[in-house]
């Protein structure tokens, strides 16, 4: 696939959910098909990483964020069908719980769903981003057998101070 041809730029978006949830949703294409994670996608040209994590949030699960902060960038490499990846993730977490929109149905997503992280299986990059969000408590030896078993290589560059960005 062309998309992933060299490095691909994205971002994606934690958001906390009513009751000590966290937003999933059921990805329908790209490396990762078929797997619950959390909202982001593609960073498009001349895009801002956040306001790309905001717009794939809302478009994927309807919820409008207000804001969000910078907490790590990841490096994804791995191989899937149609050959080797490399994502460049810009990972943000909303300023705040939101609640789903009723009957709201995501952009490219098979589900969408509010969880506790303990009652959905996550994605094995799911479990460091969640940890360092402060969202989960998964120790380095789970999440490196997690992302071995899956073939994914995953370097985590973590943001010392936290910039907070508005929804325009």
């Amino acid at each position: 696939m062309e998309r992933f041809a060299r490095a691909l730029p994205a971002a994606l978006l934690v958001i906390p959910g009513p009751g000590g949830t966290v937003t999933f949703i059921r990805q329908l294409k790209g490396p990762y098909a078929d797997n619950w994670l959390l909202p982001g996608g593609g960073i498009e040209p001349g895009e801002a990483a956040a306001a790309a994590a905001l717009r794939e949030a809302r478009e994927e699960t309807g919820i409008a964020v207000r804001s969000c902060s910078l907490f790590a960038v990841y490096e994804f490499t791995g191989k899937w069908e149609q050959g080797g990846y490399h994502l460049l993730m810009f990972a943000f977490l909303a300023d705040g719980a939101y609640e789903m929109p009723e009957g709201f149905e995501g952009d490219n997503v098979g589900e969408i769903r509010q969880a506790r992280v303990e009652d959905i299986p996550m994605h094995s990059t799911d479990l460091r981003i969640l940890t360092d969000a402060g969202l989960a408590a998964y120790d380095d030896e789970t999440v490196e057998r997690a992302l071995a078993a899956d073939g994914i290589t995953m370097h985590a560059h973590r943001v010392s101070s936290t910039t907070r960005f508005i929804a325009p």
